[in-house]
């Protein structure tokens, strides 16, 4: 399980979140990600490199630029459905307190 864990942990941190759904359209460099989400760059290429690390994410060297793309769509799969428990979960939390009030 802790291999399991330790990938989970890849998407435990909001702005890597947002990085990764900057890739959701296809490849794109550092400079085009950084458009995308507002972040500064620096912070941007940590989590681009951690995300590499991960296997989620690919670099492709092109020239002077590297673009990078997510490894497996699949990926955006994996955030809809923890979106979804995660809205499952605060609506039957909210039912659960209304109920008591």
């Amino acid at each position: 399980m802790e291999p399991l864990a330790e990938y989970f942990k890849v998407f435990s941190e909001s702005n890597r979140l947002a990085v990764l759904m900057a890739l959701r359209d296809g490849p794109r460099n550092v400079t085009a990600v950084v458009e995308a989400t507002g972040l500064s760059q620096a912070l941007v290429s940590k989590h681009l490199k951690l995300l590499t690390i991960a296997g989620v994410v690919q670099r492709h060297p092109e020239g002077s630029l590297v673009f990078y793309e997510v490894s497996d769509r699949a990926v955006f799969k994996l955030i809809a459905q923890a979106e979804k428990l995660l809205l499952a979960t605060r609506r039957q939390q909210f039912d659960a307190l209304a109920a008591i009030l």
